[in-house]
């Protein structure tokens, strides 16, 4: 079976029969299948369903997962402005160890459709939550700041912390391969490039409609050197 039609297949219950957890997990499921297929609106919409069933700041709740499904299918739709407002209801609706991710996925978005004072700003706002995810944000924001033609204040060691985390095996070596790019490091950025490009070129197709603009600028940055 399918899992769009395992997922309507669950929904069909009677709804007294399922829990808000459950209906939350079967429409992630749905969501997931209309993703994709690249039935990107639909995807929102069903996303948006599952934020309305869950509770508010619950460690266990999946609202703040839901709106940001919501939003990268949105974005995935070229409708940023309603990815922008659902990411920053993710980032409201989360519980505290989940929201310096959410301000991460919202600068992320923001710098790729070249809204760049808005981006740092959410990417400060990430570094003040995040604890864990710190090295990837401020490897990020270095990122943009080079991208603008600014040299950032300790880059050096924003390098050398993002290299000593296990993150630098994921979107770290994006990070780490842009950044080495625009320091005109070839000889470095281009095993980082490579292999972030192999790791999800074998992902998920969910994943990869996800990192689509981090792919297309890796292959563009690795084509160049």
């Amino acid at each position: 079976m399918s899992r769009a039609r395992a997922a309507r297949a669950g929904l069909a219950s009677r709804p007294e029969d399922l829990s808000s957890d459950t209906q939350a997990l079967l429409l992630r499921q749905l969501y997931l299948a209309h993703l994709e297929r690249h039935r990107f609106r639909r995807a929102a919409l069903i996303a948006q369903q599952m934020a309305s069933i869950c509770p508010w700041r619950d460690p266990s709740s999946l609202r703040d997962v839901a709106h940001h499904d919501a939003a990268r299918a949105l974005a995935a739709a070229g409708e940023i402005e309603g990815a922008v407002a659902e990411m920053r209801l993710a980032s409201r609706a989360a519980p505290a160890s989940r929201r310096a991710f959410h301000r991460w996925s919202l600068a992320t978005l923001l710098h790729f459709v070249g809204r760049e004072d808005e981006a740092l700003a959410e990417l400060r706002r990430a570094e003040q939550w995040g604890t864990r995810i710190r090295p990837l944000v401020r490897a990020h924001r270095a990122y943009l700041q080079l991208e603008r033609g600014q040299e950032p204040d300790g880059i050096d060691a924003i390098i050398a912390a993002l290299e000593s985390t296990p993150a630098r095996d994921g979107y770290g070596q994006f990070l780490l391969g842009m950044i080495h790019v625009l320091r005109r490091h070839p000889e470095r950025a281009a095993p980082c490039l490579r292999t972030f490009i192999e790791r999800n070129e074998a992902a998920p197709l969910a994943k990869r409609i996800t990192l689509r603009e981090e792919l297309r600028r890796a292959r563009a940055a690795l084509g160049a050197l």
